[in-house]
């Protein structure tokens, strides 16, 4: 797993964007890596690399990375997800971007989606960016017609 990593990370440096990561690093904490890449390079990565739970937890777990974050929302398979690593992940969300992000490519896709959102809407967060991705589940479960 870990060649799979730098190569990884070798990818993120080669296909890196200035122009459009200045305006994005104002979405991260200080010290967040942003190399710029966007939707259809993630996409394309996401082929080149094998869908697996452990290597996308494991790019989840790069605080200090944009894209390792990313890119692992779409290297985890949902059906893989269980509930408990759903909730951390929501926990987690370190930017706006993020929260849009996790419920579109991956906790709508949970086999318990709905059963998800209900129970994470009985828990206090006092967290803003993981209220907003729990409304942006929400917003995907209504527009699925789950909810």
């Amino acid at each position: 797993m870990e060649s799979i990593l730098k190569d990884i990370k070798k990818d993120f440096f080669s296909l890196r964007n200035g122009i459009v990561a200045e305006p994005l690093r104002k979405l991260y904490p200080q010290g967040v890596i942003v190399y710029g890449l966007n939707v259809p390079q993630f996409m394309e990565l996401a082929k080149k690399y094998p869908k697996d739970k452990s290597l996308g937890l494991k790019l989840w777990d790069d605080k200090n990375c944009r894209e390792s974050r990313l890119l692992a929302l779409y290297l985890i398979p949902p059906e893989t997800l269980d509930q408990e690593s759903a909730k951390k992940m929501v926990m987690e969300v370190q930017s706006s971007e993020e929260a849009e992000f996790l419920p579109f490519r991956l906790l709508r896709l949970l086999p318990f989606a709905k059963d998800f959102y209900e129970n994470m809407n009985k828990v206090p967060i006092n967290d803003e960016l993981s209220s907003y991705c729990l409304r942006m589940l929400k917003n995907n479960l209504i527009n699925m017609s789950i909810l």
